[in-house]
């Protein structure tokens, strides 16, 4: 890696940008699905306020499209190789900041249509043939289950941040790309859970969303604290990487990341707990939702209680076999 040092601050702005090409093929193409499909639905669609919808959300994909550049392309992750605490912005520009907008932007509609109609056709085949097999099936919704993303999200959290894989990572570019890519789709994955509305995908009663929410945001606080309280530096790799661009000591650049952790990872996560808790109330308020009829029903739907007959009939509760009772 060529890193060149900036007399200016407009300098480590404008010098060390790069291309990516992993992370052009990889969230390149579906983005570049997404306003090619974008664009479609912008064509056909007339009623205005479809389309003012439709722009709302392209106006959040273009801020995650920025955010996701300044996290592959810029001089971010350069520099991250020399300072801890810009490695946390980079860090948290992937997992905390980009996802929640691309979320926002709702984009599987147009990157679905933006994608050419023979490969999405010989796609849906493709899918069609695989949950047909139930092993398949149900392994892909222990997989894409909410606790799935707080396990996904805090594991990379927490396992990248172990000085022993860290200092792997930073052994080379590749590494650290490996490491970039699954914060950002452990983020995407967790934002989804915490904040999608779509009706696409069961959503869990709202105060089990609320824990997911507050589990990960306490994981990012519980990090900080550890890491600022810590009475040595963590990592080494910060020396014998690039350690002679530094500038400030190990601990006080490890104490630097920790407070930006602290602020920037673990709030947006509670304050969106804030909103889900806000949404939860409001719509009870309004007579739409009952918070504990809607607990008490996630909780009975997942216990079936089997009695085996004498002819070798299953028999489930009464509430399985009332379908009012859900």
């Amino acid at each position: 890696m060529v890193l060149v040092k900036a007399g200016s601050f407009l300098g480590y702005v404008v010098d060390n940008w790069h291309i990516d090409w992993y992370a052009l093929i990889l969230c390149g193409l579906p983005v570049a699905a997404y306003w090619r499909g974008h664009v479609r639905r912008m064509r056909t669609q007339m009623a205005p306020e479809i389309r003012a919808g439709y722009e709302r959300r392209s106006v959040a994909m273009l801020i995650a499209n920025f955010l996701m550049v300044v996290g592959f392309f810029s001089p971010i992750p350069d520099w991250a190789m020399v300072y801890q605490w810009v490695h946390m912005i980079w860090h948290l520009d992937l997992m905390v900041f980009a996802p929640p907008f691309l979320i926002i932007a709702d984009p599987w509609t147009e990157m679905t249509e933006g994608v050419p109609a023979r490969l999405m056709e010989w796609l849906r085949i493709r899918y069609r043939a695989l949950a047909s097999h139930e092993r398949i099936a149900s392994t892909a919704r222990i997989v894409s289950s909410p606790w799935a993303a707080v396990i996904a999200f805090d594991g990379a959290m927490w396992i990248w941040h172990v000085p022993g894989p860290f200092d792997w990572a930073m052994q080379s570019y590749g590494r650290m790309e490996l490491m970039m890519f699954s914060f950002f789709f452990a983020g995407v994955f967790m934002w989804y859970v915490a904040i999608d509305q779509g009706r696409r995908r069961y959503h869990e009663n709202s105060i089990l969303r609320f824990a997911h929410i507050a589990s990960v945001s306490m994981s990012c606080m519980l990090l900080a604290i550890f890491l600022g309280l810590s009475s040595g530096a963590w990592y080494s790799a910060f020396n014998w990487a690039m350690g002679s661009y530094r500038t400030m000591s190990l601990l006080a650049d490890q104490q630097i990341a920790a407070g930006i952790l602290w602020v920037f990872g673990a709030v947006p996560w509670f304050i969106a707990g804030v909103v889900v808790l806000r949404d939860a109330i409001s719509d009870e308020e309004q007579g739409t939702n009952n918070i504990s009829d809607t607990f008490r029903s996630f909780v009975l739907r997942r216990v079936r209680v089997a009695r085996p007959t004498g002819l070798g009939v299953t028999r489930t509760s009464n509430y399985d076999s009332n379908p009012g009772a859900q």
